[in-house]
Parts: structure tokens; C-alpha cells; sequence
């Protein structure tokens, strides 16, 4: 593609900052997706060397510093003409022959001026019992946290505990008078104090006074602080 360095935008550090902090996105929808899913982090800086952070960069052949495509180029422009942010999802090639589907997303700065674009390109190539082994086995952690989905505060709160009281029951090693203690202090870990109510809430389900729960808290910070001195 031919070099056209006199369409870059002025970058600030301020808006580099915004694109630095988009390099954790990309590496999440990469890691949700595995290696079959290239993601791309341009910066509109310099159009010859846009690419600031790639992942998966195998499926296209590019790396950091490779420039901006013909279809960023195109993205660019309309965003400057028309206000579009999303384009997508449409179909490519790869020079060796791999399908390509995907979605590219503008991003913009504080004052609303394109900065960069994330580029989100799923090989369709990959043989479908690659991607299926690559959802049944993910890199990275191997967290078996379930995650509860809700629509309120209080259901958050009530479905942790419910889990939580569920995991400590099953270890019979801990004893019947612990067990609450034990419940809360895993509710800590958890964050669960955090949210505002969430005392009252726990107190009542377990059928124990606020007073209770604030010793309990109390006793798991000075057990903590020991454990740092």
C-alpha cells in the first residue's frame, strides 16, 4: 500500500494514554478467543507504522510497526466525514488464503477525534475441532470461579454467599462453630463488603447479628496485618 504520512493525526500524550490502555483489552478478546482470533491496536500517529500492539499476529503475518491497511485508510475517512465508529463485520482474505471475519472500532479521545482503531480478525479457516479445543481448553489462568449473572445489588450479594455457604459446607474439616466466620472471611476475598448494605444482608441470611459480622471483619484485618508484619 502506498504511504500517505500526510493523513496521520496529531497524537497527544494524553490520547496515547488512552491507546496504552486499550493493550489489556486486546489481550482479553485474544484470550477469550484463542488463537484462531487476531487483534490489532492501531495508532493513527504514523500510518506507515500504525500497528502498536498485535496479537495472534501469525494469522495475518504483521507485527508492531506494520502500517495502517487500505481499509483503515477508508475507516479513517469516514470517520472524519461522517461520524461512523463501527465497521463491520465484513469478510477478507489473507494472502496465503485464510477467510477473515471481521470488526474494526474507532477510538476516539476526550474531545471526540479519532486517535487509533482495534481491529478484531476471526481466522474462519481454523478447523472447527481446533476452535472447539480451544474453548474446551483456554490459556491462560484456569479460574473455576463460577460467575453469577444478575439484575440487582442485593441478588449479587445473596448469590455469592449462597455459593460461598455451599463451598465451606462441603469441607467437613471445618467446624460447625467456625463455619460462619470461616463464610466471611471468604466473603472478604471476595469483595463482597465493599458494597454498600451488604452487612445487613449478609447478617440476616445467616441468621447472626451485625455485630457479629463487623467482629468477624475486624478479626480477619488484624489477622492479616500479622501476616504482613
Amino acid at each position: 500500500m502506498k504511504q500517505n504520512k500526510n493523513r496521520a493525526v496529531a497524537i497527544s500524550p494524553r490520547d496515547k494514554q488512552i491507546l496504552e490502555a486499550m493493550k489489556p483489552v486486546a489481550d482479553g478478546i485474544a484470550m477469550a478467543f484463542g488463537n484462531s482470533c487476531e487483534v490489532v491496536l492501531h495508532s493513527f500517529e504514523s500510518l506507515d507504522r500504525s500497528i502498536i500492539y498485535i496479537r495472534n499476529g501469525h494469522i495475518t503475518g504483521r507485527s508492531e510497526g506494520s502500517p495502517i491497511t487500505d481499509l483503515g485508510m477508508k475507516i479513517l475517512k469516514e470517520a472524519e466525514e461522517a461520524g461512523e465508529t463501527i465497521t463491520g463485520c465484513y469478510y477478507s482474505k489473507t494472502a496465503d488464503g485464510k477467510t477473515l471475519r471481521s470488526v474494526t472500532t474507532l477510538i476516539r479521545n476526550g474531545a471526540g477525534k479519532p486517535i487509533g482503531m482495534m481491529c478484531i480478525n476471526f481466522n474462519m479457516s481454523t478447523p472447527l475441532a481446533d476452535i472447539l479445543d480451544t474453548f474446551r481448553n483456554p490459556e491462560g489462568k484456569k479460574d473455576k470461579t463460577p460467575e453469577n449473572f444478575v439484575n440487582n445489588i442485593d441478588d449479587l450479594i445473596k448469590t455469592t454467599l449462597r455459593d460461598t455457604i455451599g463451598a465451606i459446607n462441603s469441607h467437613n474439616h471445618i467446624p460447625n462453630n467456625e463455619k460462619n466466620k470461616t463464610i466471611v472471611f471468604e466473603l472478604i476475598k471476595k469483595g463482597i463488603f465493599d458494597i454498600k448494605g451488604a452487612i445487613d444482608i449478609v447478617a440476616r441470611e445467616l441468621a447472626v447479628s451485625r455485630y457479629t459480622i463487623y467482629n468477624y471483619i475486624r478479626e480477619n484485618k488484624f489477622d492479616t496485618k500479622k501476616e504482613t508484619e
